[in-house]
């Protein structure tokens, strides 16, 4: 019977001892599994191919276009103020422009400078020189910029001028394409002499369809050629005597819409003190006697289409390389501009 107790015990304790390896072994059998699993599905090249993709989404930190909203199109859109296809795309605007106008416009940039009475365009203006930018008479910082962008006020991205194109007497033009607080502007001047602070004097441009097809081709949106307008009639720029001249500088400086209308004494005035030094076309040389008889000044009108350049010499041996003050004047309404 003792012996019978005793057996019965060793049996229980070894189905216990059973039973508790029956719970642990799935356990560790399911991991054995897996492992296997995992070792065999994926091959050395996969394995190089997932170490390779956790690694390049460890290294991003910028959200996805999906969670932003946002194309990767629509982004270089927005960050790329220039590039080459813009460029491409400004050539053929001016070419048709140009056309347009009864001019011809050639392309210029640093390397390639267009001679502009004497001036290089646009080294002459671009970072620290001698001869600076000015936009409306102020002195602006200008560098030249492939992408529209740059530590200068005016990052310029091109150059066109009809400098080596026109003909005659006709005035020449040169064009800076430019970006200002990433905006674009295009500036023009037809300076053709050195001024006092050795500036090239430039405004942006009035003609509506250039600042247009600017604007499109740097927003990045397609461009029509400008359509052929029909030529106008041929506009007499010619001065017909002295006293148009004195008369549309009276006209001038009587606008108070103009400051130089502050800078004469209407009381010394006297028109006889006016007589003609040189007149060609639409250029004309005017000399002012003062009246007390000692010294004199020299004013010279350029007439162009739509505006007049005036420029002042003050004293007698100032004309012609010493030019005090140079302005253009809108001929419809006699408005400085």
């Amino acid at each position: 019977m003792k012996k019978a107790i005793i057996s019965l015990s060793l049996c229980m304790g070894l189905l216990g001892l059973a039973g508790c390896s029956k719970d642990e072994a799935p356990a560790s059998k399911s991991k054995s599994e897996d492992t296997i699993k995992v070792s065999e599905t994926y091959s050395s090249s996969k394995k190089n191919k997932a170490t390779s993709e956790k690694a390049s989404t460890s290294k991003t930190t910028e959200p996805s276009s999906a969670e932003t909203g946002e194309s990767s199109t629509d982004t270089n859109i927005a960050t790329t103020l220039w590039d080459t296809n813009k460029s491409s795309e400004l050539q053929s605007f001016m070419q048709s422009w140009g056309n347009t106008m009864g001019q011809s416009y050639n392309e210029y940039r640093p390397g390639n400078n267009v001679n502009f009475y004497g001036m290089p365009l646009p080294e002459a203006v671009l970072g620290t020189t001698d001869s600076p930018l000015a936009v409306n008479d102020t002195i602006v910082s200008a560098e030249w910029s492939d992408t529209g962008e740059s530590s200068a006020q005016y990052s310029i991205v091109a150059v066109y001028s009809d400098a080596q194109t026109a003909s005659g007497m006709a005035s020449r033009h040169v064009y800076f394409f430019a970006f200002t607080n990433n905006q674009p502007v295009v500036l023009v001047s037809m300076q053709n002499q050195g001024m006092p602070d050795k500036a090239l004097h430039t405004t942006q441009t009035e003609n509506q369809a250039l600042n247009s097809g600017f604007q499109a081709i740097a927003a990045g949106k397609s461009t029509e050629p400008p359509a052929a307008a029909a030529q106008p009639e041929p506009v007499n720029n010619d001065w017909t005597s002295m006293e148009e001249a004195i008369e549309f500088y009276e006209a001038t400086y009587k606008n108070p819409a103009n400051e130089v209308s502050k800078d004469i004494a209407w009381e010394n005035y006297d028109r006889k003190c006016w007589s003609m030094t040189e007149q060609e076309g639409n250029r004309i040389v005017l000399h002012w006697s003062n009246i007390s008889g000692a010294g004199g000044s020299y004013v010279k009108f350029i007439k162009y289409g739509d505006r007049t350049e005036i420029t002042h010499y003050d004293g007698n041996m100032s004309y012609p390389d010493s030019p005090s003050k140079r302005f253009h004047v809108r001929n419809s309404d006699h408005q400085v501009i």
